[in-house]
């Protein structure tokens, strides 16, 4: 069997906080957001990073771009027909053009779209800064195109975002992103602020962008159903951690981690103890993150963390249990 070709691959990326903001915050106190996340994306396909809040999807997503630096492991990038590269040791030039490649579509675009400016403006806005930049005339006509790529009218390009309704801004962060011709796109939770009609037709808009235009994607998100449809891998997150990843298309039935069977219980109910957010680990793991809820920990399971074994092909699992 070939080697997968991943386009980005998380290399045991951790990352911490410091506990207090300000002048007088100590520096002895932290938050240990990301403990030893490894996965790749794989080109043309769709990685979905799910959990609950608070489980550090968005934190190892933001150091994907370099919006977080690592404080460990290491970050490859492969472009097509080149040698990987840490994306960690890039200067300024290196940084600014894998930017250009890797797109980031926000949870709620009323607070990523400026409300002062048109829909143009917005779409161009880093366009017309990047080395790919055509002129004003080509990006208008590429700008057109893309609105109706994404299921809006060329003619909105002169509104502002407070025309539009939630979803229609949603397409309008997805028109943005587009426009740079990405190899990756991140979309960090971008339809749990929708209703759920409106969440089905931004997913099947993402299916067919994905299509057409051979995407990668990171899919961030804490419903694990939602996961399932849209993504080819999921890797489900507690604490900081991956606990399982397996393929998206049976993981409803072959689940073997304890807290993902919770999650699957979660999307079917809204009464569930899954609706809330992730004890924040004030220290770094000496165990299963997952043994404070576990209905089946051990003592063992506190005193240290489980090996990450693959159980069956491409399903990897962190639990005793297994």
């Amino acid at each position: 069997m070939s080697e997968p070709d991943f386009i980005i691959q998380a290399d045991h990326l951790t990352k911490r906080f410091t506990l207090d903001a300000g002048f007088f915050a100590k520096n002895d106190r932290f938050v240990y957001a990301v403990n030893d996340v490894s996965f790749g994306i794989e080109r043309g396909k769709t990685y979905g990073l799910v959990g609950e809040s608070g489980c550090g999807k968005t934190t190892t997503a933001r150091m994907l771009v370099r919006m977080y630096k690592a404080d460990g492991g290491a970050i490859w990038y492969r472009a097509h027909d080149s040698e990987k590269q840490n994306i960690l040791s890039y200067n300024h030039k290196q940084l600014r053009s894998y930017r250009e490649k890797i797109k980031y579509v926000f949870q709620d675009p009323s607070r990523s779209l400026n409300p002062r400016m048109t829909v143009f403006n917005i779409l161009t806005a880093s366009y017309k800064y990047s080395s790919i930049w055509p002129g004003k005339k080509i990006a208008y006509d590429e700008a057109a195109h893309i609105m109706e790529e994404v299921g809006l009218d060329p003619l909105d390009l002169e509104k502002r975002p407070s025309e539009f309704s939630g979803g229609q801004r949603q397409r309008i962060s997805i028109a943005r992103a587009l426009i740079m011709k990405p190899e990756v796109m991140f979309c960090d939770e971008v339809v749990s602020a929708l209703d759920v009609s409106v969440q089905s037709q931004i997913l099947n808009l993402l299916q067919d962008i994905r299509e057409k235009r051979c995407i990668s994607f990171l899919f961030i998100a804490h419903d694990l159903r939602v996961s399932c449809y849209f993504c080819d891998t999921i890797g489900v997150m507690y604490r900081g951690l991956l606990v399982e990843e397996a393929n998206a298309s049976d993981l409803y039935k072959t689940a073997a981690h304890p807290y993902t069977k919770l999650l699957f219980q979660g999307s079917e109910s809204t009464h569930t103890e899954t609706n809330g957010e992730v004890k924040t680990s004030l220290e770094s793991l000496h165990g299963c993150p997952f043994a404070h809820r576990c209905p089946h920990a051990r003592q063992k399971c506190t005193e240290q963390i489980p090996e990450w074994k693959e159980i069956a092909e491409g399903h990897k699992v962190r639990c005793i249990l297994e």
